[in-house]
């Protein structure tokens, strides 16, 4: 024999529970009061922007022809970082992507000339290095084949310089873990001094230490 039972509630409303044909407990979920949560944990994730950087520099028109160069946003000892998109940003002439500049990489290469060994974007977690790019980018163009969004405005700058950018957004946010080893970063493999700007910038969140 089964004994009936009642889920009320407590504060004298006798309101009952209920329960689904399979024999599941009816939740709605409410969101809590903001009023009522501290400010120390309506504010505990933080906005984040920041450059990458190889020695303190953000600058990335370098020559990594024979020894590549890493510019790269770092885990930190004292906050958890999540990244949610890289943007690289370019200034340079060559750079209209509606014409054969598509084909090149700004004043970097001659006409329909590729670089020798491309741009990578790569992200490193728990010792393993995972290449965002499914090959390295030798023509500007390339970078459509990835990129969540992009801006091209054409003499810009001057009547001979134009503005470039390229956005790449994660499906889950890359989490740099306070103090351990991981990163996100550039590899430059060629050389790319003869570029105007070459710069790129992290966004997301994060958590800072006490």
């Amino acid at each position: 024999m089964s004994i009936k039972v009642e889920l009320k509630d407590g504060e004298g409303t006798a309101r009952v529970a209920g329960v689904t044909e399979t024999h599941a407990l009816k939740v709605a979920v409410v969101e809590q009061s903001a009023l009522a949560i501290s400010v120390s944990e309506l504010t505990r994730y933080k906005q984040f922007r920041g450059f990458l950087t190889n020695g303190g520099s953000e600058d990335m028109t370098v020559d990594g022809s024979s020894t590549p160069q890493v510019f790269e946003q770092a885990a930190e000892e004292e906050r958890v970082i999540w990244v949610t998109a890289v943007r690289l940003l370019f200034n340079g002439s060559n750079m209209e992507m509606d014409t054969n500049d598509f084909r090149r990489f700004g004043d970097a290469t001659a006409s329909n000339t590729p670089l020798t060994n491309g741009v990578e974007l790569f992200i490193t977690q728990s010792g393993v290095e995972t290449a965002l790019y499914a090959s390295a980018v030798t023509r500007m163009g390339d970078f459509y084949d990835y990129a969540d969004d992009s801006l091209n405005i054409k003499n810009s700058i001057d009547t001979s310089s134009d503005f470039l950018y390229f956005d790449f957004k994660f499906d889950v946010p890359v989490v740099l873990p306070a103090g351990s080893a991981d990163r996100i970063g550039v590899r430059v493999q060629d050389d790319l001094t003869p570029l105007d700007r070459f710069v790129g910038i992290t966004r997301g969140y994060q958590e800072v230490g006490t």
